[in-house]
């Protein structure tokens, strides 16, 4: 095989790797995304290797700065995410994500404003993290920081209730949580 060949070869490899690290990088953002909106606690927490950093920051009502450190510490801040009655509600917007691949091998860096809606408010901010490939395929959160910008109350009508989890063909989870 030539050397142009070969470099050409190396190349598309190294590209189809980092293909694959963005996808699997969005499904773990998507997978803490979608268990915060259903309440899925074990879907949040597995987003996270063991030992994960989060850093909740200016949280609201109150404003306060939280830090966790490992999945069984944060629990205690996703109970109160936890659906009891496996409904969709609430709305964790994402855009402007900018995703990031290592050059060290299974390493990525990911930032994006956020938007949520509930019927108490809506508030607004940042997300910014590091992930890591683990050894079982997964990419996962080592680290994250939530940045509340701001955020306000309103008046609200309710207009419907949630939608149950029985009403999604996706279980309400992410696509990416169904092998092909």
């Amino acid at each position: 095989m030539g050397e142009d060949l070969k470099a050409r070869i190396d190349f598309l490899e190294n590209e189809i790797v980092k293909l694959q690290s963005r996808e699997g990088v969005i499904a773990a953002f998507n997978q803490y995304l979608y268990g915060i909106d259903t309440g899925f606690i074990e879907g949040i927490l597995d987003a996270f290797t063991g030992d994960a950093a989060l850093h909740v920051i200016n949280f609201p009502p109150d404003g306060i700065d939280m830090h966790f450190e490992g999945r069984e510490e944060m629990a205690s801040l996703y109970e109160r995410y936890q659906s009891r009655t496996g409904t969709i509600s609430d709305g964790h917007n994402a855009s402007n994500i900018s995703l990031v691949i290592g050059e060290a091998p299974g390493t990525a860096t990911l930032s994006a404003y956020f938007t949520t809606t509930r019927p108490a408010g809506i508030q607004g901010g940042r997300y910014e993290g590091h992930l890591v490939l683990e050894a079982d395929g997964k990419w996962r959160f080592s680290q994250l920081s939530i940045i509340s910008a701001w955020g306000w109350t309103t008046d609200t009508h309710k207009r419907s209730d949630p939608v149950g989890i029985d009403r999604s063909i996706f279980e309400g989870k992410p696509a990416s949580a169904f092998p092909k």
